[in-house]
């Protein structure tokens, strides 16, 4: 019962009426991702997931400088071991689905509504990998430029970081080889329609 506290507190803010109103958006971006940690033998190679595009939809609604939102990735990786400017890649091993409550807030605001954002919040993901599937909790943050394009429509880049434990499971790697966290950083161009 505990568990659902937070998430009713989350939903009963952004849906109850305020002296500010709420503002409702939908997002769709698109980018790229480069992971590090995972694992990593003592020779220095290490193990993980590959520079995968990644697909994210984000329902959000909006406080005056405050925001309030729920986003939805999916991407589908390769499993590399890389050393010294060297990846053996093997494409289409593994996949995921996040999904991630966040808060926002505009930190400056230039010209013709050209926002600066920071975004923190938790994420759950769901691995599937060479069909063995597990869930990581992570810790996601992001900053994001966001510019007006048309009526209701804004673009936006955004640079996110994301921290979980490693993608690998305790007997998934061989002796001699240390499971490290999972460190993503992405990169992503999306287009946001204010409702």
């Amino acid at each position: 019962m505990r568990m659902l506290a937070a998430p009713c507190v989350a939903v009963g803010l952004a849906v109850a009426p305020g002296p500010v109103s709420g503002q409702w958006g939908i997002a769709a971006e698109i980018g790229v991702a480069r992971f590090g940690g995972s694992s990593r033998d003592t020779s220095g190679i290490t193990v993980g997931p590959y520079r995968p595009t990644t697909f994210e939809l984000r329902v959000d609604r909006g406080f005056g400088p405050a925001r309030v939102a729920v986003a939805v990735m999916y991407a589908k990786t390769g499993i590399a071991g890389e050393q010294a400017g060297m990846a053996l890649v093997q494409y289409d091993l593994a996949s995921f689905w996040e999904i991630a409550p966040q808060l926002s807030f505009r930190l400056a605001r230039f010209g013709a509504g050209v926002d600066v954002r920071v975004e923190a919040g938790p994420a759950v993901e769901r691995w599937d990998v060479d069909g063995a599937r597990r869930t990581r909790v992570a810790a996601r943050t992001a900053a994001a430029l966001e510019w007006p394009l048309a009526q209701a429509f804004t673009g936006s880049l955004r640079v996110s970081g994301i921290l979980s434990g490693s993608v690998f499971d305790a007997g998934e790697t061989p002796a001699g080889v240390e499971r490290r966290a999972t460190r993503r950083v992405g990169v992503a161009v999306g287009l946001r329609y204010r409702l």
